[in-house]
């Protein structure tokens, strides 16, 4: 088993088998221990966003390796919206 050094919503370490583990795995894993929904979290590794359409492939595929740190952040779907819709509303005023 290898080890992931986890920090930001969530931080600790988790075991996990590098060669069967996924992105949608590692953030359904992260999203529980945070308890957050993994809609709601973004992972960060070596400068790069992972995404779930990169599910397909292992986490090995992806370059990961025993003790990889992984930045996991909390987003906020609604504090987006609120900073659009507040965005909007003062674009109108000054019309």
């Amino acid at each position: 088993m290898a080890k992931l050094k986890i920090a930001g919503a969530w931080s600790g370490v988790l075991e996990v088998e590098l060669d069967e583990w996924t992105v949608p795995m590692l953030r359904e894993e992260v999203a529980k221990r945070s308890n957050c929904g993994s809609e709601s979290i973004n992972l960060i590794c070596a400068g790069k966003v992972l995404k779930d359409s990169d599910g397909a492939q292992k986490l090995t595929q992806l370059g990961f390796k025993n003790n990889s740190k992984v930045l996991g952040s909390r987003v906020c779907a609604d504090q987006g919206k609120a900073l659009k819709d507040e965005l909007m509303a003062e674009e109108e005023r000054s019309i």
